[in-house]
């Protein structure tokens, strides 16, 4: 039985060895595919994750080559920046005038709000803006409730009758 367990030992050592570079692998190329557009001939603007033209097969061929090369993610993404631009990103890095474009979606949110706001409290009380002269003078805005009061007793005592 003991010369049994050697080998499985051996096994279990080179999986755990080699299963972690290669998990890793994967998720750098994932991180890679997610962080790059795809530069094809059709300009279809997709994320290289979720392109299947054969310009993006290509990309990750050369990806996956340059990463077992040894180079990092940072570096792989300097060369495609330096190489097409700013527009190969999927995300606008965040630094310069590229954090604006991180800050103005929730600055809007916030001022819009703020916008609903206002505009409920003035859908909420549109009387008391254009009534400031009555509310000041108890006596004008009377007898107009009184005549409401008297008209809503007649009618509730037509319905008992």
């Amino acid at each position: 039985m003991k010369p049994m367990r050697i080998p499985m030992i051996l096994i279990a050592a080179l999986l755990l060895c080699a299963g972690p570079s290669v998990v890793f692998a994967a998720t750098l190329m994932a991180d890679l595919e997610n962080a790059l557009m795809c530069k094809c001939d059709d300009k279809c603007g997709k994320v290289l994750i979720n392109c299947t033209c054969d310009t993006s097969k290509e990309t990750r061929k050369a990806l996956m080559s340059k990463l077992e090369s040894g180079l990092t993610f940072d570096q792989i993404v300097k060369q495609y920046v330096d190489k097409y631009g700013e527009t190969v990103l999927s995300a606008p890095s965040k630094s310069g005038f590229n954090l604006l474009a991180w800050i103005t979606p929730f600055a809007a949110l916030v001022i819009g709000g703020f916008g609903v706001r206002q505009v409920i409290h003035s859908w909420a009380r549109p009387a008391s803006a254009n009534s400031d002269s009555k509310e000041d003078d108890p006596q004008e805005a009377a007898p107009e409730a009184g005549k409401y009061s008297k008209r809503l007793k007649d009618e509730l005592d037509r319905l008992e009758s």
